[in-house]
């Protein structure tokens, strides 16, 4: 209740100043002025100046987001500074959303990146961030998506205690990873076609964040997000989102840092119940741990009376994947679906 209260009072305050960013004179309308040679001159030297300017913004940004990231993976590893996960997300919701408009975005950086890829010019540093993210991910895990991404963190502030069951068991994680792919696949196939981003048109988030859309199926979307925000734990993240899909596909590469369980552990249940993001899925008593989808919140650890789970680098013995038993935990061969 206090994080949700602090969140309101911050939101307030800084309504008006994305009001206010709103109102400036962004660096497009000045390549767009006419006039004599004179004005066009200047016009064209501030032009360079506000692009100039930007770049260095963004620079400082995504570096500091990746930085934030890294220093998350380890307050992620111990329980009293896991408590402060909470701040993260308010201050990301608050930084990232509100006062930035929902920039540096890593949906949008990922997009960059497939249109660099096919030879279409953008601005350098937007493939910074997701490319960032890959290495940060290898060494820590998902601990963007569970501690510092704006979207993933306005859906978890919206989201109420559900009795909703559906979404918990093994196979639903499956379904949604398949849904994911799907989504992938045709946000590539439009990226391969068109050669522009339209996603940046409608994206819910950003129309959120800014108090504005070109378009009324903005709106729409905006709507289904909050609607099912409220009833179902992160649901954009767990059927959409292309670069949680990604960043858990790094978990099966080797080495990769991996959440796992020592022999301590009980077929209690404790961590499959505790996990909102339902990384860890139980069915017939048997708790599944897919790092896959682990985005590294730390409910499980808090949890856990045996203090059983701990950190390995993915090898042919330790995979992404484990199932949970006692006397000790058997590792399974990880499947090779997606």
């Amino acid at each position: 209740m206090g994080k949700r209260l602090c969140l309101w009072i911050c939101f307030l305050l800084l309504t008006g100043v994305s009001l206010a960013q709103d109102s400036l004179i962004s660096a497009d309308e000045f390549e767009e002025f006419s006039g004599d040679s004179v004005i066009t001159s200047i016009s064209s030297a501030g032009s360079t100046e506000i692009h100039k300017n930007a770049t260095h913004a963004d620079i400082y940004w995504t570096l500091a987001i990746l930085l934030l990231t890294a220093g998350a993976g380890l307050l992620f590893r111990f329980k009293t500074t896991r408590q402060l996960r909470s701040m993260f997300l308010v201050l990301s919701i608050v930084i990232l959303g509100f006062y930035r408009g929902g920039c540096p975005c890593s949906i949008q950086s990922f997009q960059h990146g497939i249109l660099w890829l096919t030879g279409n010019p953008v601005r350098w540093p937007s493939l910074i961030l997701f490319a960032g993210l890959l290495p940060v991910t290898y060494f820590f895990g998902r601990v963007y998506c569970g501690w510092i991404c704006q979207l993933g963190a306005l859906q978890e502030f919206i989201f109420k205690t559900s009795s909703i069951r559906i979404f918990q068991s093994e196979g639903s994680q499956k379904i949604m990873r398949g849904i994911r792919i799907l989504a992938l696949f045709i946000l590539i196939s439009q990226l391969l076609i068109s050669q522009t981003n339209l996603y940046r048109h409608i994206d819910p988030f950003a129309i959120i964040y800014n108090f504005y859309s070109e378009y009324y199926i903005g709106w729409i979307l905006v709507a289904i997000i909050l609607i099912s925000s409220f009833l179902v734990y992160r649901p954009f993240c767990k059927t959409i989102c292309p670069v949680g899909l990604a960043l858990g596909w790094v978990s099966k590469i080797p080495g990769a840092s991996v959440l796992g369980v020592k022999e301590s552990c009980t077929p209690c249940t404790l961590c499959s119940k505790s996990c909102s993001i339902n990384a860890i899925t139980n069915d017939k008593k048997i708790s599944i741990l897919d790092n896959q989808e682990c985005i590294r919140c730390g409910e499980c650890m808090n949890s856990c009376r045996k203090n059983a789970f701990t950190f390995y680098r993915k090898n042919q013995r330790r995979l992404s994947k484990i199932v949970c038993k006692p006397f000790p935990p058997v590792i399974k061969m990880e499947q090779r679906s997606a």
